[in-house]
């Protein structure tokens, strides 16, 4: 999208696409009757009402155009945010992104394929360039930022304090589970149904820097075109500082198709 004799203005190239971000994330805990009305019907929250959110710095490689991420950066860097909510599918547990914000409109041209809905935004988090004398590296003692923000409006901030006495793992707690995505294309016809279908999608070569705990603070904006004050006061469990990659290929999975006289 768009389409074109060439395909030289589609917004996305051809997948698959290599992804890494360099994050800042925070975990907690909601109200798990609130976050049901996040998820699209079939997904049930957790009892514990576990949930997330991420600002990061993000790497995009594609296959297709493997030289492009250093003849034209701008189109293989960006910045997002995120605020998702693991859940339930049956007796399957799986991550649920509810909120995505980035500042590429590329980016945003995945939103249609996948699932994520994604939305414009200004979105900034702390560099942590250890050469830097008022920075700490990505360790002990770290402290670093993110924000989101929509029209001036503030949407999300939040931030991860490492202490120096910290001791790094090799895995976000939580867990180990895929990607469910909910594809909504309106019709611009009474005469053809809307496309409404539920994926999911595992993750090939993922790989993983060591994670950074640490101590975890978040507050959502009041934008009026935003929801997240919605969720009210929640209870962060932690905070975290890591990098990830990652690919992202076309091999996500039907569940199930929510369209009139769908084959289920």
């Amino acid at each position: 999208m768009p389409r074109t004799a060439s395909g030289r203005s589609s917004l996305v190239e051809p997948l698959p696409h290599h992804i890494s971000c360099d994050a800042v994330h925070v975990a907690f805990r909601a109200d798990p009757e609130i976050i049901a009305a996040f998820l699209p019907p079939g997904l049930e929250p957790l009892e514990s009402g576990e949930g997330w959110a991420m600002v990061a710095e993000m790497a995009k490689v594609s296959l297709s155009a493997p030289d492009q991420a250093w003849k034209d950066p701008a189109r293989s860097s960006y910045n997002e945010g995120v605020v998702g909510f693991y859940c339930r599918f049956g007796e399957k547990i799986g991550r649920y992104t509810a909120f995505v914000w980035v500042d590429r409109d590329w980016s945003m041209g995945m939103g249609p394929i996948f699932g994520w809905s994604k939305r414009l935004a200004q979105v900034d988090r702390s560099r942590l360039q250890g050469c830097n004398p008022a920075f700490s590296s990505m360790g002990p003692g770290a402290v670093a930022g993110g924000t989101v923000s929509r029209y001036g409006t503030s949407v999300l901030r939040l931030s991860v304090h490492v202490p120096e006495d910290a001791q790094a793992i090799q895995a976000l707690p939580g867990h180990a589970a895929s990607t469910f995505l909910h594809r909504y294309i309106a019709s611009p016809s009474p005469d053809v149904p809307d496309i409404e279908q539920l994926f999911e999608l595992t993750l090939d070569n993922m790989s993983m820097s060591p994670v950074w705990p640490g101590q975890g603070a978040i507050a959502f904006g009041h934008a009026d075109d935003e929801e997240l004050r919605a969720l009210g006061d929640v209870d962060v469990t932690g905070g975290y500082l890591y990098q990830r990659g990652w690919t992202t290929a076309p091999k996500a999975r039907l569940l199930y198709d929510y369209g009139p006289g769908a084959n289920r």
